[in-house]
């Protein structure tokens, strides 16, 4: 198939694309916020893991005695292949004729075509991006791909409560105090934030011990209490408040959540989706594209990365194909900055 720029340019279609992915960035798939796209000139990811965690602390010598020396902190270099991900779809000869004497329509069911396939390419970055949060490391076996990243998270930052919060005596306060020490312990900062699922959330709002920290002193308990009384309790312990996390995408016609909702994350607090430089705790990379390098494409030097998208033709039987292609993967490159407990 060659490409077609009858109704739309390569390059247009582009531009058009990366502006709807930059908006369910912001709106829908808002995981990018931990875990921010960053566009890099490359087919591989290469990161340091580890970090500095804790600060080591100097110490006073005597006068005129040598300095002592410093060890640097135990990290690892981590790389590998970014994967391609893709997704095209037909306009055929019969939607092609029917629509041949409508000014612009044509041009109109591509650039549709394009946003769906761009949007179906960016709820499976946004699962990836879900699954490092909750897991701490990558697990793909779809379409040829038999890969594992493991990003290497602590172990001790993976957690089951001894009493499930489905029990409404659990102790979900001390719960997340003990989690928050574990936390600070390895990275010498507090989490900025707690997500979790509405699920999760409404277990919270018929808890026995919430409920009386935040109707204390006598008052006559109401067997619900509101998210805003609990954060504002929450608060008074050091913690973040709670924020929920709801998306969905299907996967092989199945409804499929991001993160399970039984789940709830410690992680820190959140910065700019489209900044890389707005977090410590990692970056969704999406590479360079065969299809950028393309002359027929007419990508601007230095646009090359990122998710690109294109309309190619085919002769018999007469039909247009608008693919969305990207390669891209999200990494944490500090893991420990995230923390998951399955409460439920």
């Amino acid at each position: 198939m060659l490409i077609n720029a009858d109704y739309i340019t390569p390059a247009e279609l582009t531009g058009y694309v990366r502006a709807g992915a930059a908006d369910l960035a912001a709106n829908q798939f808002t995981l990018a916020r931990w875990l921010p796209n960053n566009e890099i000139d490359d087919l591989e990811y290469r990161f340091t893991r580890g970090g500095e965690g804790l600060i080591e602390a100097a110490t006073f010598r005597s006068y005129d005695a040598e300095s002592p020396i410093a060890a640097r902190p135990g990290i690892a270099r981590v790389t590998g292949e970014l994967p391609p991900i893709s997704r095209k779809i037909r306009l055929g000869e019969y939607d092609r004729l029917r629509q041949r004497r409508l000014d612009g329509q044509v041009r109109n069911a591509l650039m549709r075509d394009a946003i769906r396939m761009t949007r179906s390419v960016s709820a499976r970055m946004e699962l990836a991006r879900g699954e490092a949060l909750y897991k701490g490391k990558l697990e793909l076996a779809e379409n040829g791909v038999i890969a594992t990243v493991d990003f290497g998270r602590k172990g001790s930052h993976t957690v089951v409560p001894s009493v499930a919060w489905t029990d409404p005596a659990a102790e979900i306060l001390a719960d997340l105090l003990a989690w928050k020490a574990v936390y600070v312990d390895s990275n010498g900062q507090a989490p900025g934030a707690i997500l979790t699922s509405e699920r999760v959330v409404a277990l919270m709002m018929r808890n026995d011990e919430l409920r009386a920290l935040v109707y204390a002193g006598g008052v006559s308990q109401p067997s619900v209490i509101a998210i805003s009384s609990i954060n504002e309790a929450l608060r008074a312990y050091g913690l973040p408040p709670v924020q929920t996390y709801e998306a969905r995408v299907r996967v092989n016609g199945v409804s499929t959540r991001v993160i399970p909702d039984d789940r709830v994350l410690m992680l820190p607090a959140s910065g700019d989706a489209n900044d890389p430089e707005s977090t410590d705790l990692g970056a969704t990379l999406w590479g360079t594209t065969a299809e950028s390098l393309d002359s027929d494409f007419g990508i601007e030097e230095g646009e090359e990365p990122g998710i690109v998208s294109g309309v190619y033709a085919e002769k018999d039987p007469p039909a247009l194909w608008t693919k969305a292609a990207a390669i891209g993967l999200p990494v944490l490159a500090n893991p420990d900055l995230t923390f998951c407990a399955d409460v439920a």
